[in-house]
């Protein structure tokens, strides 16, 4: 792996502890085929629950669409704004945060954005 796929990974692991996970894996499912082939996943795991990705054509890949999920939708603890990958804005619709309370997409948009981007080993966020 080259040094940033490397920092994608060690990101996603990151993240997934900074998210209160109790486990993080990353692995494949077939053996004896070419790497990108092997069925690449990622989970963080919680407790009483288990946030997975699958079948991506590499670990980065697999990290990566971790990270998305485990950050689209979810609030920023330090501003209380709705966590965006996308300097654009964000797509807000009704969630259940990981601590069981529901956030309506108003309330969503009431609070506003916090870009979040990765730079190198960590997801930092935009309301530093």
């Amino acid at each position: 792996m080259t040094k940033d796929e490397e920092d994608a990974v060690k990101a996603c692991a990151d993240l997934a502890g900074r998210t209160g996970a109790k486990e993080f894996q990353v692995g494949y499912l077939h053996e004896g085929v070419p790497s990108e082939q092997a069925g690449w996943y990622a989970y963080a795991a919680f407790k009483g629950a288990r946030i997975t990705v699958e079948d991506k054509p590499s670990p980065v890949e697999a990290c990566d669409a971790l990270s998305q999920k485990l950050l689209t939708g979810a609030q920023c603890q330090h501003c209380r704004k709705l966590v965006t990958l996308d300097v654009a804005g964000a797509f807000a619709k009704d969630v259940t945060l990981m601590n069981g309370t529901v956030w309506t997409a108003a309330e969503q948009a009431s609070a506003g954005l916090c870009h979040w981007q990765r730079v190198g080993q960590r997801w930092d966020r935009g309301c530093k």
